[in-house]
């Protein structure tokens, strides 16, 4: 079976001795080194602005010289130098997507600078001719602003049950869920993650099983199940307190 060794390999040998690509590094699973039977690739190249669709059309060629592409999907990535395609190959595991982003030599290198021995988001290199991954210190104050702005986004949001009581009141599940999860659930999870993740306080619910303790965990994972109006009723006031008890954690590590 076709596996995430054979796809690299295969596109390291054919992209790296071409002058227009840079670099060729993972993300995701492989570059933690949590990848498994489940995981996809996620693959980025690093490419000279004006042999973009060069690039693209080696990197297609070179996988369907390994196995016929059953799958491709065009992404609006929403970055002016990013490009963005996902793919699978024929005869390999239903879980392998290849998540492929092309980016432009001319991305301002301070968007992309990873931090030291972060376990959350790395980068794998496969090659990189150019010193285009690099590296920096985590410094909380890098992040501070950013979360302090946030943490006002959940206050006002925990000020707001009343929105989801008044469905709750009407009997109309549906909507009383969905303002659940905005007004209740998701600052609980934003503020865990100012607390366990502060740089990455924005990766919502993205591996959070893997980021925060297990006594956390399981909390959260107590609030994200409802199943009924008395369910979201009697829920929310102890979500209330929790979030009380962690907007007070915040406050002890300067957070205000």
């Amino acid at each position: 079976m076709i596996n995430s060794e054979i796809i690299i390999k295969k596109l390291k040998e054919e992209l790296e001795p071409l002058q227009y690509v840079h670099a060729m590094w993972l993300e995701g699973a492989d570059a933690i080194g949590q990848a498994d039977e489940y995981s996809d690739i996620d693959i980025y190249i690093d490419i000279e602005d004006e042999h973009e669709q060069e690039a693209i059309d080696k990197v297609e060629n070179i996988l369907s010289r390994v196995s016929e592409i059953d799958y491709k999907y065009v992404m609006n990535h929403g970055h002016p130098k990013l490009r963005q395609r996902i793919y699978h190959l024929k005869g390999s595991s239903e879980y392998l997507m290849i998540d492929f982003c092309w980016q432009l030599h001319s991305r301002d290198k301070e968007e992309y600078v990873y931090i030291k021995g972060n376990t959350i988001e790395a980068a794998k290199v496969i090659f990189d001719k150019s010193e285009i991954i690099r590296y920096k210190d985590y410094k909380e104050e890098d992040y501070k602003s950013f979360n302090i702005e946030a943490l006002e986004e959940c206050k006002y949001r925990y000020s707001q049950h009343c929105r989801v009581e008044k469905y709750i009141h009407r009997g109309m599940y549906l909507e009383a869920y969905a303002y659940y999860n905005r007004y209740v659930l998701e600052p609980l999870i934003n503020v865990l993650r100012m607390i366990y993740t502060p740089a990455h306080a924005h990766y919502y619910l993205i591996h959070i099983s893997q980021h925060l303790p297990k006594n956390e965990v399981e909390k959260l994972q107590f609030f994200a199940q409802v199943s009924s109006l008395k369910d979201i009723e009697d829920k929310i006031p102890q979500a209330k307190i929790w979030f009380s008890e962690l907007v007070e954690r915040l406050k002890e590590l300067g957070m205000e």
